[in-house]
């Protein structure tokens, strides 16, 4: 009876503590640095004092990804406030979610204690933890996948409320898709889980047949609209190289070259050792091992065959399956000694990472900066006699306005924010005004080859050149 309650007491510290770390690391600090610029396109875009329909033009000008996020975040500025710290709290929100949500998956999956790793591994991922912080879909894409994944359990062990159960998956298929365009893997995933299971046991399953034909029939008419108002296309991805096959963004993904060859090993083990199980399909788990080996086979295909376009947040979804498959599978292990032993190295592991991360070290130092200080960067040129500023960019014509009007809107707010007396000047009107002095902005993570000069259109020297993280600021005066 006291073992009882001392296990009984153990799973409840871990649940609460898992919890407690996932929530408070997720929100501590959340506004701490400046945006970045794809979170400053995104803050534009979404302004709602403008008609959604100039938002989408807006969207259409200079995003890649659809607008279905930056309508969410146009109405949650519209409720709270169009201020610069409102809006990465929508991230956060989903992804405290997503903690929640990976639970019920692992419990649907399998009713046992194999949620409380799952609970453990999702609230410490440091992945999802940065996402958690900016102001970009990729938390809402995680949340969604794995909506969509519980309602798919849900679809192939139907039983009452077939109808409801129908509805639901179908809008969470057809959200999914909005999201994010490499969602698309999941439902590929799924259909190539309906053709095993029909091949292989004749297994149909009526309702969710009927279900990816809606959303099949959505997807083509969708991404034909899509890919005929989308302007821009992330050129700047290239081909993994040879080492990506030695990790596969598990080192992006849990932290560490080390930590992420370890979640990878223990992965390929499982498989490896319960392949029958896969071949049974035993609890469904086939679909796991599908959206896995598709989310990196179908985009490495495409790559070779046309161009790049693998990147570790475009398969933020991946985390997903790969958590609650450990998880499931570790408990499916009969020896004691070998499960305790893999639950202990990843919980070691993976705690011990967090204190080489950020989330665990800004309680102890000073958090350091990984995005571009805007704030400093006015305050630097507050302190100079010359108030104007502007951006120094390297974009095709249409991209360039737009980035030109968003770094504008920002800069505007966070000024304001700050009760700083500088003002933003565009360059045609700096080339053709009586000033002679104004400061360059240039962000060297944007414009790799830009930064070294001044724009060419700019008929300046050079008097003073400063770097902030992110940022290359110059003062130059006419020649």
């Amino acid at each position: 009876m006291t073992q009882i309650k001392n296990v009984n007491f153990l799973i409840i510290l871990a649940v609460c503590f898992s919890l407690v770390f996932g929530i408070l690391i997720r929100s501590y600090n959340i506004n701490y640095e400046d945006f970045w610029f794809d979170e400053i396109l995104g803050f534009w875009i979404a302004d709602p004092y403008i008609s959604i329909g100039e938002s989408i033009d807006r969207h259409n000008s200079i995003e890649q990804i659809p607008f279905f996020f930056s309508l969410l975040l146009k109405f949650i500025h519209l409720i709270f406030g169009y201020e610069t710290y409102v809006g990465r709290y929508l991230s956060l929100f989903f992804s405290i979610l997503s903690i929640f949500s990976i639970v019920y998956l692992s419990l649907i999956i399998k009713r046992n204690n194999s949620y409380i790793l799952s609970l453990f591994l999702v609230s410490t991922n440091v992945f999802l933890i940065i996402y958690s912080q900016e102001l970009r879909a990729y938390s809402l894409v995680f949340f969604l996948s794995t909506l969509n994944l519980i309602f798919f359990f849900k679809m192939i062990n139907l039983k009452n409320n077939k109808k409801v159960t129908f509805i639901i998956f179908t809008f969470l298929q057809i959200l999914m898709i909005l999201s994010h365009p490499f969602t698309l893997i999941i439902f590929f995933s799924i259909v190539l889980f309906l053709v095993f299971e029909y091949l292989k046991f004749n297994k149909k399953f009526n309702e969710l047949n009927y279900s990816m034909l809606i959303t099949l029939i959505f997807i083509i008419f969708y991404y034909f609209f899509y890919f005929s108002n989308t302007n821009t296309y992330p050129s700047w991805i290239e081909q993994p190289e040879l080492k990506f096959y030695t990790n596969f963004y598990f080192s992006k993904f849990f932290g560490s070259r080390l930590v992420g060859l370890i979640y990878l090993i223990i992965l390929l083990y499982l498989i490896i050792i319960f392949f029958k199980k896969f071949i049974k399909n035993s609890d469904n788990i086939n679909i796991l091992l599908a959206i896995i080996i598709l989310s990196y086979f179908l985009p490495l295909t495409y790559g070779y065959l046309f161009s790049p376009i693998l990147f570790p947040k475009y398969i933020i979804f991946v985390l997903a399956p790969i958590i609650t498959l450990m998880s499931y599978l570790i408990f499916e292990i009969n020896n004691k000694k070998l499960k305790k032993f893999l639950i202990s190295t990843l919980v070691i592991f993976t705690l011990g990472n967090q204190f080489t991360e950020t989330n665990i070290k800004q309680f102890f130092n000073e958090r350091s900066f990984h995005k571009p200080q805007f704030t400093l960067t006015f305050k630097e040129i507050q302190k100079s006699e010359e108030k104007y500023f502007t951006f120094d960019l390297n974009f095709a014509p249409n991209a360039k306005n737009s980035a030109s009007k968003a770094l504008k809107n920002y800069s505007l707010k966070l000024i304001k924010k700050n009760n700083l007396n500088i003002d933003f000047m565009y360059n045609e009107d700096f080339i053709n005004s009586n000033t002679n002095k104004i400061w360059l902005i240039c962000l060297p993570d944007v414009m790799i080859s830009k930064c070294s000069h001044p724009g060419k259109k700019f008929n300046v020297i050079i008097l003073k050149e400063l770097n902030f993280v992110g940022i290359n600021l110059r003062l130059v005066n006419k020649i």
